[in-house]
């Protein structure tokens, strides 16, 4: 049987109140959505982890002055985008979470820049005056070798339950 979450359901649940303080554009930009997923997410790894419990106290605190974070001055918006992103740095370097995605970007741009270097330099051995073909070819081929590649690992990551 799985853990009950009654720490983060409560959390997300005052969340949900302080939705109506939080313009709609505001909440999307500042990813509080994400905070309901890493309240989640530290819930679970609470049992094992000190710093994750730690963090517990944070994420409260962060919830409780949500709206002053949110709606208050530029630097309360940065101390919350600080204080967010230490938490989900801590969440992807010691649990191994990461964006949903993560992985179809990374190989793209790894596959494009490879495909870039390897078409065009096998094009401008071959024949110099085709060069930007070359490179434009493999653009595109190293774009989708990159694109499959990663769609699989984030799929590998989402059926291992450590997508973020």
């Amino acid at each position: 049987m799985g853990k009950l979450k009654v720490w983060s359901k409560n959390l997300n649940n005052e969340i949900e109140l302080k939705k109506e303080e939080i313009f709609k554009r505001d909440y999307k930009f500042f990813k509080i959505d994400r905070l309901e997923r890493i309240n989640e997410r530290i819930d679970v790894f609470s049992d094992n982890c000190e710093t994750c419990r730690n963090f517990k106290t944070e994420i409260e605190d962060i919830v409780n002055r949500l709206p002053e974070f949110i709606n208050g001055s530029p630097r309360k918006r940065a101390e919350y985008e600080k204080r967010n992103d230490t938490i989900v740095k801590h969440l992807k370097l010691k649990h191994g979470l990461v964006p949903e995605q993560y992985y179809v970007s990374v190989y793209s741009f790894i596959g494009l820049l490879i495909g870039a270097i390897l078409f065009g330099g096998a094009t401008y051995l071959v024949e110099p005056g085709f060069v930007k073909w070359g490179l434009l070819s493999g653009f595109t081929f190293g774009l989708i070798i990159g694109r499959i590649l990663g769609h699989q690992k984030d799929k590998t990551k989402k059926a291992e339950d450590l997508i973020l």
